[in-house]
């Protein structure tokens, strides 16, 4: 039930950006065209061939490595919030067997952790800010009922051993979601991307080559194709927030189920 928020809007903006720098990285190497003799670069075409190849591998190598990896991360945060939820509801199932007063009081609980989820902890992931405690406090007095409750019969035994496993489910998998709302990317590695972006523009300015406006193609193409992946870097490291992120249908629609369970 977990979907994926897109911010068309966020979107067209990012790849406008990278529209207007595609344009100031051609405008350089078209003033740089003018300025510089053809004929002078294509001396070193051969070894700044080698060199375009050695370096286009390495950093190919790299940005596919940390596109893959942001990838994974936001592929498993769909999975943690799914276990979330899942932990949640079959909690909410499973002390159903429980007497009427701490059932209640539990199911209760419950329900206010599902509206504090939606109402506070999402809207305060999508803004990158730090997540209030009112929901692990609400989820510390649900385990300390469900493990003081005193079982009088094999029904009510078997009842809290599947709660117990199932609060202790919900804490890890809400634990690993607030680990998974920081950034994959940390500064030094963008800082390693962008220098490493800047090589391979800088090698398309130092080929000397005939066709000039095919070579403007060429550089924009470099450019468009960099500043797309560095998009996708940047929206898929950070899965609760930007312009595509996690969104919170699962707790809606656990939310929405807990009225009916009995």
């Amino acid at each position: 039930m977990t979907h994926t928020v897109t911010n068309v809007s966020g979107l067209v903006a990012e790849f406008a950006i990278v529209a207007a720098v595609v344009g100031c990285f051609v405008a350089l190497h078209a003033y740089l065209q003018r300025h510089l003799r053809s004929e002078v670069l294509r001396r070193h075409n051969d070894v700044a061939g080698f060199l375009f190849s050695a370096v286009g591998i390495l950093y190919a190598v790299v940005l596919g490595f940390v596109v893959v990896v942001v990838w994974q991360k936001y592929d498993g945060a769909v999975d943690i919030v799914e276990a979330e939820v899942n932990a949640t509801g079959d909690l909410y199932h499973a002390v159903g067997s429980y007497p009427a007063t701490p059932r209640a009081q539990i199911r209760s609980e419950l329900q206010q952790y599902a509206r504090t989820v939606i109402g506070v902890e999402w809207p305060a992931m999508e803004r990158d800010e730090e997540v209030p405690e009112t929901g692990v406090n609400l989820i510390d007095n649900v385990a300390y009922r469900v493990d003081s409750f005193a079982p009088t019969n094999w029904k009510e035994f078997a009842a809290q051993q599947a709660a117990i496993s199932d609060v202790q489910r919900l804490l890890d998998s809400r634990r690993a979601r607030l680990v998974q709302a920081a950034p994959a990317v940390p500064s030094v590695l963008w800082f390693a991307l962008i220098v490493g972006a800047l090589a391979m523009i800088a090698f398309c300015y130092i080929f000397g080559v005939e066709n000039r406006p095919a070579q403007l193609v060429m550089t924009a193409i470099l450019v468009a194709l960099i500043g797309i992946l560095f998009v996708v870097i940047q929206e898929f490291a950070t899965p609760f927030s930007g312009s595509v992120r996690i969104s919170a249908d699962g707790w809606a629609y656990i939310q929405q189920r807990m009225s009916y369970i009995r």
